[in-house]
């Protein structure tokens, strides 16, 4: 131990190591013999075992810091952090820091046993962003995670109504995550989603019928099938007055869509215009922000749609 004291400064150490946590291996390489390292995780000393080849520079009980460290460390390269812990780095508060540390690694990785941590072999892994030094899962893919492991209603139902909410994540994206994952786990979260979606929706929709009493326009059907003179699919059309033949495409969810959603609306348009309807689309920050100017349009659009022929197509309502 004097030896080594010699060499170099041993209470310097823990500042050269990410969150105290330092492989055996480092702290040989920078003059430590293992007999010294041994000695300084005994009971009583400075330092701790965490795993085999792993020291916790520190006799302070791991933070949940340091657990994520030490696992990502026992990992290895390629390991992504998903859960509760990748959750409360994207800032969610429904995050409850409970259970395992949640690693994504690749399929064929062999990770050794680690107490506390929860490692997922997958082909599905995800490009991770880099919060707090981490590497950490998406947004959405941290969410379906979580929820697919959770097993109360309320805490899936809080975790998936403040990722839309407050990450800005359309339901059809945490949908898209939900049909990667497989069928395990994914019952609970796959029923809070359609009741969060049902609900998101009908807000969008009462937004939409003042709109169109402030235009005073006649009220159109909602969520209306529309078929080609041939009887195949257009669209459905978010509101439609069969009368004229007049759709209006108002996006559901009251924050920016996805590029993924953006791409579907325009694609339900263009099969609509395609057949000779008449689209209103209407972003809903418009919707929300500038209903004047939306009840302006839609009634111009109404007009000029009562100028032409209804155009061939039959709405199922």
């Amino acid at each position: 131990m004097n030896e080594n004291r010699a060499l170099l400064d041993l209470d310097a150490i823990p500042r050269v190591f990410d969150h105290l946590v330092a492989p055996a291996t480092e702290l040989i390489a920078l003059g430590l013999s293992g007999r010294a390292i041994h000695e300084r995780c005994q009971e009583g000393g400075p330092w701790q075992r965490l795993e085999s080849g792993l020291v916790l520079l520190t006799n302070q009980p791991p933070s949940r810091t340091q657990r994520i460290h030490a696992a990502l460390t026992v990992a290895g390269p390629g390991a992504v952090l998903t859960g509760v812990d990748a959750l409360r780095l994207h800032e969610m508060a429904a995050a409850r820091l409970e259970g395992p540390v949640h690693l994504l690694v690749p399929p064929r990785r062999q990770p050794r046993l680690v107490d506390g941590v929860l490692f997922e072999r997958t082909h599905q892994l995800p490009e991770p962003l880099h919060l707090a030094g981490f590497p950490v899962a998406p947004l959405p893919r941290a969410a379906i995670d979580t929820c697919r492991r959770a097993k109360a209603a309320e805490h899936v139902r809080a975790l998936l109504g403040e990722a839309i909410s407050r990450g800005r994540i359309t339901p059809a994206t945490l949908r898209d995550e939900l049909d990667r994952a497989g069928p395990r786990g994914t019952a609970l979260p796959r029923r809070m989603l359609a009741e969060i979606d049902d609900k998101v929706r009908s807000v969008a929709q009462g937004w939409a019928k003042r709109l169109v009493q402030r235009a005073g326009l006649p009220m159109p059907a909602w969520r209306v099938p529309i078929t080609s003179a041939n009887g195949s699919h257009v669209a459905t059309a978010d509101a439609w007055w069969d009368e004229v033949g007049l759709a209006w495409e108002v996006d559901s969810y009251v924050f920016d869509l996805s590029p993924a959603d953006t791409k579907a609306a325009l694609r339900r348009a263009a099969r609509l215009t395609a057949c000779g309807v008449l689209v209103v689309h209407t972003p809903p920050a418009q919707l929300r922000d500038e209903p004047q100017a939306v009840a302006d349009l839609l009634r111009g659009a109404y007009d000029q749609a009562t100028t032409r022929p209804r155009p061939e197509v039959t709405a199922h309502v």
